[in-house]
């Protein structure tokens, strides 16, 4: 195997924008970074709602910021409800969590979401609002 041009730090550099590139084109839909205070519930205990933040979403899903003290399970069933500011009513969304990590702080914890359900003007609210508060940043 050739060895690249230039130096070790180049190559890695190379290697690791390769991958960020990969990673990126498994995506369907550009992801808008956003910060929405919301609440979700566990469809395996429907006793206590708890306080998430969603910090992306694009048309299929969204990324949330959560603080978990139980074992959560990749492929739970999560009903979340997101605050948009200047709405009355909160955009009501069900999904599956497809991923988790943990965070440095302490039983935080970042999550990918897949929307299995969410209506029409809710999908709209979020996205139009994330794309507004985009926008105004590019």
């Amino acid at each position: 195997m050739p060895r690249p041009k230039g130096n070790v730090s180049e190559a890695k550099v190379i290697s690791v924008n390769l991958r960020s590139k990969k990673i990126e084109d498994r995506r369907k839909f550009k992801r808008f970074p956003l910060e929405l205070a919301g609440r979700y519930l566990l469809e395996a205990n429907l006793r206590e709602w708890k306080s998430c933040s969603v910090v992306n979403v694009c048309r299929e899903g969204m990324g949330i910021e959560v603080s978990f003290r139980e074992k959560v399970e990749i492929g739970s069933i999560m009903q979340i409800e997101i605050k948009v500011p200047e709405k009355k009513k909160p955009v009501i969304t069900k999904g599956i969590l497809k991923w988790i990590r943990e965070l440095e702080k302490i039983n935080n914890f970042l999550g990918g979401v897949e929307l299995t359900k969410v209506n029409s003007e809710g999908k709209w609210t979020l996205l139009d609002y994330a794309y507004g508060r985009w926008a105004e940043k590019v």
